[in-house]
């Protein structure tokens, strides 16, 4: 990874960069606070295209922009605004004047001048990253359960609504077929209507027998004539 090294002090500054290739960083080394401003300006307006710094080290009272100024602009500069910042000063300095700077400047340590062994410093600039890293991680899982709530409701809710509409579609498809059944079994039942238009047949004979009642009852209306005593007998 690439770390950003803005110190004055050419010794200290050279001193520093060899550490950091020894740890297998790579340093991005500016002489003064005006040389890591122009490098931002590069940076916002995208003609850099190097890679971002992952650190950021720096001397506070340096020619030009000091160590805070400068940290102040990167925590304002999209890419690098969450890479943790420590600052480097042969002066001291008061808890209650840290305290303001870490505050308005964004740092994240401060290491005061000599500096201290190789492998004291090293670890101490590996912490400082480890526990920005893990605090920035540890923001962004508390801000997930305020977006994931809404989000996951409306996907359950919509996950349901697919049965319902392909259940009521697939059930007509085989009811209809034994449907089917009873059309010939009411043929079968038909059927039997069939005699009770045969039997009506047989009531037409009561119209027979009126019309022979009817006609013997002319017959007795002709009176019968007496016989005529014949004349030959009288005589």
């Amino acid at each position: 990874m690439t770390w950003l090294l803005v110190e004055d002090d050419n010794d200290i500054r050279n001193v520093v960069a060899v550490m950091m290739s020894v740890w297998g960083e790579k340093p991005l080394s500016f002489a003064d606070g005006n040389a890591a401003w122009a490098w931002l300006d590069s940076v916002v307006n995208g003609t850099f295209t190097g890679e971002l710094p992952d650190l950021a080290l720096m001397d506070i009272r340096m020619p030009g922009y000091t160590g805070d100024k400068v940290a102040a602009r990167i925590r304002q500069t999209p890419g690098i605004k969450d890479i943790p910042i420590i600052l480097m000063t042969a002066f001291s300095l008061s808890d209650a004047e840290v305290k303001v700077m870490m505050e308005q400047a964004g740092i994240d340590h401060l290491i005061n001048k000599p500096l201290p062994d190789m492998e004291v410093f090293r670890s101490t600039l590996y912490r400082i990253r480890d526990e920005r890293r893990a605090g920035l991680a540890s923001r962004k899982e508390e801000a997930k359960p305020t977006a994931e709530p809404t989000a996951q409701p409306a996907a359950a809710s919509a996950e349901p609504a697919k049965p319902t509409q392909q259940t009521p579609a697939q059930p007509p498809t085989t009811p209809a077929q034994p449907a089917k059944q009873p059309a010939t079994q009411s043929t079968d039942q038909q059927a039997p209507a069939q005699p009770s238009a045969a039997p009506a047949e047989p009531a037409k004979p009561p119209t027979t027998p009126a019309q022979s009642t009817s006609q013997p009852a002319a017959k007795p209306a002709e009176p019968i004539k007496p016989a005529q005593p014949s004349e030959n007998k009288s005589k």
